[in-house]
């Protein structure tokens, strides 16, 4: 197969599974001829795809989410505003969006949840087969619970889920567990995709906690939490732009620039994860044994379902903020591992996308 990929660059979570997916394809002969990542106006490709993804790359400006300075939630007005502003320019990248598609060729292309691939399917209801991989299309599926609050962002959320999967064959819902497809509404329920390099990692147990978020405005708590906890260290992973890659605001608090190879040295030594529910670190959290607390980004409906579903699995607590930590260090004696469950079942991965991408591509 020639295979071509969508991918969602805000944040970690879409561009590990996108690499996961390559290492798959590769193992088993086929071939990525190219990349379309959405990035946002102030952001470029980021450095662990290129690291890891030998390909040649096309970044479009894709629709970003806003988060408020004042109250650090995620701001549904301004959000929906500015990139109802940008409409234009979305529709009109279309068009080079199809160029460099045509130019590589694929037989089948996989779409990590970037609303772009759906913006060029709707102007060009292209005949090379669309796959779409993402956790959210668990959110369409008919026996899957969803958080009771939030219904206005529930419709928000499920309308770009809607559009990043405009003529798409099928939708694979990535899942911490296994269930039912829902056949009927073309989704179907697979493992989810972790790099090669955390099925490699041996794990061990370090006097720190491990804490990770998207919206860098949330660190403010953590430093307020670790100043009054000095015997608690805690390592740090945002993605705040301007500073160094490396501050240490406190003794007991250091704080990275998101990078994939500390990130993951930093889980496989640490007592537990702290984060704001991004899908990615939780499976990553679940497949090292690590237990975790989750606590939403204010408003943000996906992280919201993350940490109702994770716990749900098993994984640790929900929180509403890194103040919450004291909970967490109560929990952590009797937090019972579900690391052999998760590892089973994400041991049939591997097989099952591969089966739906050729079947697609025949």
């Amino acid at each position: 197969m020639r295979i071509l990929f969508f991918i969602q660059g805000e944040g970690r979570g879409h561009q590990t599974q996108a690499v996961a997916l390559y290492e798959i394809l590769r193992n088993q002969g086929h071939d990525l001829v190219g990349a379309i990542v959405g990035v946002a106006p102030d952001r470029e490709i980021s450095s662990l795809l290129r690291q890891y993804l030998p390909t040649d790359f096309k970044a479009v400006e894709s629709p970003a989410l806003l988060y408020s300075d004042k109250t650090k939630a995620l701001a549904v007005g301004p959000t929906l505003l500015t990139n109802a502003r940008k409409g234009t320019r979305f529709w009109r990248q279309a068009t080079e969006i199809n160029t460099f598609i045509q130019e590589k060729k694929p037989t089948v292309i996989v779409n990590f949840y970037e609303m772009m691939c759906g913006v060029w399917q709707w102007q060009y209801r292209s005949p090379i087969p669309v796959v779409c991989i993402a956790h959210q299309y668990l959110l369409l599926h008919r026996r899957f619970e969803l958080p009771a609050e939030g219904v206005l962002n529930r419709r928000i959320v499920n309308t770009i889920t809607w559009l990043s999967a405009v003529g798409s064959r099928r939708k694979l819902a990535l899942s911490f567990y296994e269930m039912a497809d829902d056949v009927a509404a073309n989704i179907y329920v697979i493992p989810p995709l972790l790099r090669q390099d955390v099925l490699e990692l041996e794990t061990t147990e370090e006097p720190f906690l491990l804490a990770y978020t998207t919206n860098y405005r949330l660190a403010s708590d953590l430093e307020d939490w670790c100043r009054t906890h000095p015997d608690t260290h805690v390592q740090a992973f945002w993605d705040r732009p301007g500073v160094a890659a490396v501050e240490q605001p406190l003794p007991n608090l250091t704080l990275h620039q998101v990078n994939a190879t500390a990130f993951l040295d930093a889980m496989r030594r640490c007592r537990g994860l702290v984060s704001t529910s991004g899908f990615e670190s939780i499976c990553e959290a679940m497949y090292l044994g690590k237990p975790v607390m989750l606590f939403p980004t204010p408003g943000h409906f996906e992280q919201a379902v993350n940490a109702l579903d994770a716990v749900r699995a098993g994984v640790g607590i929900r929180a509403t903020s890194f103040l919450d930590l004291d909970r967490f260090l109560a929990y952590l004696p009797t937090h019972q591992s579900i690391q052999t469950r998760f590892q089973d079942w994400h041991r049939r991965g591997s097989e099952l996308i591969v089966r739906h991408l050729e079947e697609l591509s025949r």
